[in-house]
């Protein structure tokens, strides 16, 4: 079979490298080009094939992004940018028109419900799952709101990613030294979850192929370090199966999406929804479920799912450099290939 032309927006995110290391362990034949805003970014250093895009925001970016589909014949695209999931998504038509590109990426109305932390409550709320207590705060409730919970409490930014923006609130010093920072500030029970070295949250993922069948779920639960995943471990838990499974039906996703969950008391309440592929993309793909590859086979090979086992597993993260040989910054977009890693272990 000749190679399929797969690129990786946001080289520099977690979330992008992560996509990138689970096609590297596909079976399928890739050839992998890395992208990126800017050449600084390491992931660009870790592929045979990196280019630079402009940033979405820029006049004329979607012409000048599907002329760069058509030059190197791109037949997936992966949004490993947070922040492009957005664009992509209102110019995904119009992409797979003009470029024979099949866009990953799912519809605007559950990106723009994924992005709004309230509105997934509300979601949650309708659909008649489990939710942590929450509510909006707004100039003429400041007050009213800091009694509203028992303390402590969560503060955060309604439209937040990355645990950025998110405070424990324990007085009111807290809560009014806090506020004045975010801008679309909301609050939430905190859920005490029982701390241990494998943390108190779990992150789970569903897929759903191209004839809407489910693949999965991928249990597992995290430690985090600012705001990444940085010991996590495969669990079983059927009570947690049925609740993830229940809320990607009532979600409609197409494609991946993973769930951020607490517990309460022996429950488990959802925290947030992503749909889109996470910086544990490819932790979930060392450990048999490869999204991305499942993407490639369901939505552009029309092939079927079949023998998906998930392995169980403990994965510890840790810190990695790559080094270029130049100290000239004007250099480095003639240099993609040459970032090197050192086998330090």
């Amino acid at each position: 079979m000749k190679k399929i032309n797969v690129m990786v927006t946001g080289a520099g995110s977690g979330t992008g490298q992560s996509i990138i290391k689970a096609l590297n362990l596909s079976s399928l034949k890739l050839s992998i080009f890395s992208s990126d805003i800017n050449p600084s970014n390491a992931g660009l250093y870790r592929t045979k094939n990196s280019v630079i895009i402009p940033p979405v925001e820029k006049k004329n970016s979607l012409r000048i992004i599907i002329n760069i589909l058509k030059k190197y014949k791109i037949k997936i695209l992966f949004i490993g940018s947070e922040y492009e999931l957005k664009f992509f998504g209102k110019n995904k038509d119009i992409i797979e028109k003009e470029t024979q590109t099949k866009v990953c990426v799912t519809s605007t109305k559950i990106i723009n419900l994924s992005n709004d932390k309230y509105a997934t409550i509300k979601f949650l709320r309708k659909s008649k799952l489990p939710f942590p207590e929450s509510y909006l705060i707004k100039k003429n409730n400041l007050n009213k709101m800091f009694y509203k919970l028992r303390k402590p409490f969560i503060l955060k930014n309604r439209f937040g990613t990355s645990a950025r923006d998110v405070y424990l609130i324990k007085d009111k010093k807290d809560y009014l030294n806090n506020l004045s920072i975010i801008k679309f500030p909301m609050i939430q029970e905190y859920l005490r979850g029982k701390r241990n070295i494998y943390g108190d949250e779990y992150t789970c993922s569903v897929f759903t192929d191209i004839k809407g069948y489910l693949k999965g779920p991928f249990l597992s639960q995290r430690y985090l370090k600012n705001g990444n995943s940085w010991i996590v471990r495969t669990i079983q838990n059927n009570k947690l199966s049925k609740l993830v499974i229940k809320i990607s039906k009532a979600l409609g996703n197409t494609g991946t999406i993973n769930i951020q969950l607490k517990k309460k008391n022996k429950n488990f309440l959802p925290i947030e929804i992503n749909s889109r592929f996470s910086g544990t993309t490819c932790i979930r793909a060392a450990l048999g479920f490869n999204e991305p590859e499942m993407y490639i086979k369901s939505f552009y090979l029309n092939k079927s799912l079949n023998n998906i086992k998930i392995k169980k597993g403990f994965v510890f993260r840790y810190i990695e450099e790559i080094f270029v040989n130049t100290d000239n910054s004007r250099k480095l977009k003639n240099n993609f290939s040459e970032g090197k890693i050192i086998k330090w272990f």
